[in-house]
């Protein structure tokens, strides 16, 4: 059985805080930085909130990484 849409987009929420942290930018700097709110950021990041694929990409674009990057589940999670 696949991932559900609810499983992938609480993955691309982990994918972006991890790389998110991984370049030591707060939730704050990357919201500002891609034209949203903190308060949304978050809830993309747990996985809450659908977004824009404008949105994703400023955030790839922002983190230095691609779109396809955010999108690769199995890389970190192999097991989903």
């Amino acid at each position: 059985m696949g991932l559900t849409f609810e499983d992938k987009r609480f993955l691309l929420g982990l994918n972006i805080a991890y790389y998110r942290r991984a370049k030591k930018i707060t939730q704050a700097e990357l919201a500002e930085r891609v034209n949203v709110t903190s308060n949304y950021l978050s809830q993309i990041e747990r996985g809450f909130k659908t977004t824009s694929l404008p949105v994703i990409m400023s955030i790839a674009d922002e983190l230095g990484i691609s779109e396809q990057d955010l999108f690769d589940f199995r890389k970190r999670y192999p097991s989903k």
